[in-house]
């Protein structure tokens, strides 16, 4: 799981076996408290969320959507309300 705008680039341009299908994905809404908090894009193991309004610090400036992050990626269940696509790798 990778935060942040400026990481949207190089999480693109990765070589691995799922590139194509995950720059194909569409991206979904990351709805807390009934708002869209950010929007949210997977594929396999790999989960990319913008999460909007923040800066560096996602907990400082979005305690909620953060916290909400957390408890969603522990429970294998990101994409609340949409395609909830396993994002842990099989062992």
């Amino acid at each position: 799981m990778i935060l942040g705008t400026g990481n949207s680039r190089w999480v693109h341009a990765m070589q691995w076996s799922g590139q194509k299908e995950f720059v194909a994905s569409p991206e979904v809404p990351f709805v807390v408290d009934g708002s869209e908090a950010g929007v949210l894009k997977t594929h396999g193991p790999l989960g990319f969320l913008k999460v909007h309004n923040v800066g560096h610090m996602v907990p400082m400036d979005q305690p909620k959507a953060a916290l909400e992050l957390l408890k969603r990626w522990t429970k294998d269940s990101l994409a609340e309300g949409g395609k909830a696509e396993k994002l842990f790798a099989e062992m």
